[in-house]
């Protein structure tokens, strides 16, 4: 089934699929669609390596990669503020209600932190453009024959 989309990105199916998965990616690419690998969780020698395993195993056919690249965001200005700094701007009239909710519907609390990647990323800013320029700088490297952008407004 041959669409615009597939003269576009060169696959042969209509099929595109975005995940942090690298096999996923070269299992999607390899069956003839289009597969994107996550990169927003990579560090940049985390990414060659991912990028240069899916190169090896599509041959040749096309596949994307993603990464976020904020042009603005909360806390620029400050220098990058931290994920628990961000969770201590939310009003404690927003975190009532959701705690309402949450008790209303019988959402489970969240498993307590045993120190895990999750409670260290509190402490790092979330995605900035400086974090992301090192991964774009890898997925340049790569022969990637498409990107998408999207100017910030």
């Amino acid at each position: 089934m041959k669409t615009p989309v597939c003269e576009m990105l060169g696959c042969d199916v209509p099929i595109v699929a975005f995940t942090h998965c690298r096999d996923v990616v070269a299992a999607v690419t390899k069956a003839g669609g289009f597969g994107v690998l996550g990169a927003a969780g990579h560090t940049p020698e985390q990414l060659d390596i991912d990028m240069g395993w899916i190169q090896d195993e599509v041959g040749g056919r096309p596949f994307g990669v993603d990464i976020i690249v904020p042009a603005k965001y909360e806390g620029k200005s400050e220098g990058e503020l931290s994920v628990k700094d961000l969770k201590a701007m939310i009003p404690p009239a927003h975190r009532e209600f959701l705690d309402d909710m949450m008790e209303r519907y019988d959402v489970p609390p969240l498993p307590a932190d045993d120190g895990d990647k999750a409670s260290a990323y509190d402490s790092e800013p979330p995605m900035t453009y400086a974090q992301a320029v090192p991964l774009m700088d890898v997925a340049f490297s790569y022969p990637i024959p498409h990107s998408a952008r999207r100017r910030p407004t």
